[in-house]
């Protein structure tokens, strides 16, 4: 079964016409079940799982950051802030739920590895080809 508490999207309260207390209100989280993703593609898994909270460049600045409490992590700068070393261990860790900031297994983010469990695959070959991904956007 499908865990139902990845954040996928995001919608602002912003009227068709003119400016009222509505659009004023902050946007929220509109939480649906994970899409499935190929556990081979890293980068499709980003778009679809991080993208909306950490934004497409990994920035921290994704469409859903807004409605967050805290703000998303700057996952570029993962490396760069662990004196260069970014450990598929410590990575596993972290989508596992077993090694937590705060901001991670609260409501504001899922613990991505039971959810990975629940989607079709491989869920290690999911965790690794994610990580290799997020490789990519690392600031050198």
């Amino acid at each position: 079964m499908i865990r139902k508490i990845a954040l996928v999207s995001m919608f602002c309260l912003v009227p068709a016409m003119g400016w009222s207390q509505e659009a004023a209100k902050k946007p929220t989280i509109k939480r649906e079940a994970a899409k499935n993703t190929s556990s081979s593609n890293g980068q499709e898994m980003f778009v679809a799982y991080c993208s909306p909270c950490h934004g497409k460049d990994g920035k921290g600045n994704g469409p859903a950051a807004p409605a967050l409490k805290n703000k998303p992590a700057d996952l570029t700068m993962i490396s760069k802030n662990h004196n260069g070393v970014f450990s598929q261990k410590d990575f596993e860790e972290r989508i596992a739920g077993l090694s937590m900031t705060p901001s991670h297994g609260t409501e504001e983010m899922p613990i991505w590895g039971p959810i990975f469990r629940d989607l079709p695959g491989n869920d290690k070959l999911r965790v690794y080809n994610l990580k290799t991904y997020i490789d990519t956007l690392q600031v050198k």
